[in-house]
């Protein structure tokens, strides 16, 4: 009997044995398994930003640019910025740099055209470094960006067509000449098709409509071209406030009454535009705001860490007149 009992002690101790050498390899292995790290989480100060301008072309350009440099600042957010001088090659060639430099995690750019952008596009997702588009568009290629942040230039277009509108409702004619932002950009093309759309409803004629290159000067150049060859104009519309300034001038040397002779629309509303509506130069100037750095660097913040954003994040945009009563005191808030 003592026998047996031994026996099946010394059983029940070699299954014991036998189950944890079974078991030791898979445990040790389990233990010895490296924990998953944690995913980075990114703020606004792991952020390095390389911002793709288009240039210097007038007071929106001018408050676009500081917008991005004072919140980057504000945030703490590392920006590299890129003058691209209004050249097409020169921003691509921008864009590539910003790709390859390693310190960069994110590409914002305001495109100069809606063309020209798939292989940079696709390089910048091959490298991992989200796009985010502001103020312009581009054509197509959607999955190789994240979204784009401004304003919709066709109803920007719409408002400065039914503005038209009512200001030519009692004018025998209604020839109306458009100075046009630099050819192939999304602004140009997009606020001539939409200011067609409702101005042509009430029997506006675009007589004429030619490139000034959003700049004063050119707007005034070609203003001054139209006028020689006739002054059967009831108004003009500025694709943007520089071009504008520039039409006022040469109708003002043409022995013309800007606002009164001939109306004028422009686009932007900058400092510049309500002092022409102050002076009694312009009669409406349509919102476009350049203050889009809050709402890019959020959505860029966002993109790092993986969010998914809409393709479209709209600014929020106004339409102001000449004759509104509280329009010196609306000016004199206004940032930019």
């Amino acid at each position: 009997m003592k026998i047996t009992k031994v026996l099946i002690s010394l059983v029940l101790a070699l299954v014991f044995m036998a189950a944890a050498v079974g078991c030791g390899p898979a445990a040790t292995e389990e233990a010895a398994k490296p924990a998953e790290p944690a995913k980075k989480v990114y703020t606004y100060k792991d952020m390095v930003v390389g911002f793709l301008q288009t240039g210097s072309e007038g007071g929106w350009r001018a408050a676009n640019s500081a917008s991005f440099k004072e919140t980057a600042a504000q945030l703490g957010i590392t920006l590299k910025f890129y003058d691209s001088q209004n050249d097409l090659a020169k921003q691509v060639a921008g864009f590539q740099q910003f790709i390859q430099d390693p310190e960069v995690n994110v590409i914002v750019m305001s495109p100069l055209e809606t063309t020209g952008w798939e292989q940079v596009l696709k390089d910048a997702k091959a490298a991992g470094k989200p796009v985010i588009l502001s103020d312009r568009r581009i054509d197509g290629f959607e999955d190789y960006y994240v979204t784009f942040i401004g304003a919709d230039f066709v109803e920007e277009g719409r408002k400065a067509g039914t503005e038209m509108c009512n200001l030519l409702k009692d004018s025998a004619n209604k020839n109306v000449w458009e100075l046009v932002g630099n050819v192939g950009s999304a602004p140009a093309i997009d606020r001539g098709k939409g200011f067609r759309e409702t101005a042509e409803k009430c029997g506006i004629k675009v007589t004429k409509s030619q490139t000034a290159n959003w700049s004063v000067v050119e707007g005034k150049q070609v203003t001054e071209a139209w006028l020689k060859e006739t002054k059967d104009v009831q108004g003009i519309f500025g694709q943007n406030d520089e071009m504008a300034f520039g039409a006022i001038e040469a109708l003002k040397e043409a022995g013309l009454v800007p606002a009164v002779d001939v109306k004028i629309i422009s686009v932007d509303a900058t400092a510049g535009a309500f002092q022409a509506m102050l002076d009694g130069t312009l009669n409406v100037t349509v919102e476009c705001n350049p203050l889009l750095a809050p709402q890019v660097y959020e959505a860029a913040l966002a993109a790092l860490n993986g969010e998914t954003l809409p393709k479209w994040i709209p600014s929020q945009e106004s339409v102001f007149f000449m004759t509104d009563p509280k329009l010196k005191e609306i000016a004199a808030g206004r940032k930019y």
